[in-house]
C-alpha cells in the first residue's frame, strides 16, 4: 500500500536531515509495517482561502490528486476551478518515499485515532515544477 501525505515545509525538511524520525498522523488509512509512504511538500496548504464561488451553485473544490473521483466535473461556467489551480500551485515538487518499519497506537496517550510510525528514507525528489 502507498499513501501520499502533505507535508509542510519546517517538517518535510526534519525528514529529510534526519531531525524527525517518526511520523504522528490520524490514523485515517490503516497504516502498516511495510508500506510506503510518499511525503510531498507543500506550502501553506492550511491557508488555502475559500473558493469564491461558494454558495452560489458551484460545488466546492476540494483538490486532492490521489482522490479524485473519475467523473467529477465543474461546470464549464463555474469558477471554482480557480481554487484548484491555486491549491496545486502550492506543491513545492519535493518529496520523499519512506517505507513504515513500526507502527505505534497512541490512543492510550490521548490522541484517539492516531498513530505514531518510524521509517526508513529510500528517496527524496527535489525537482522544480515549471
Amino acid at each position: 500500500m502507498t499513501h501520499h501525505l502533505k507535508t509542510l515545509p519546517e517538517y518535510f525538511q526534519a525528514v529529510i536531515d534526519g531531525r524527525k524520525p517518526m511520523e504522528i498522523r490520524y490514523n485515517d488509512r490503516g497504516f502498516n509495517p511495510g508500506d510506503s509512504v510518499i511525503l510531498e511538500e507543500f506550502e501553506g496548504y492550511l491557508d488555502v482561502p475559500a473558493c469564491p464561488d461558494f454558495g452560489t451553485g458551484c460545488p466546492p473544490v476540494e483538490y486532492d490528486p490521489y482522490n479524485e473521483q473519475e467523473n467529477y466535473k465543474i461546470p464549464e461556467d463555474c469558477k471554482c476551478h480557480q481554487c484548484e489551480a491555486y491549491r496545486k500551485e502550492l506543491y513545492t515538487g519535493r518529496k520523499c518515499l519512506i517505507k513504515i518499519k513500526d507502527v505505534f497506537e497512541l490512543d492510550g496517550a490521548g490522541l484517539c485515532g492516531h498513530v505514531a510510525f518510524t521509517f526508513d528514507i529510500l528517496n527524496i525528489t527535489d525537482k522544480e515544477l515549471k
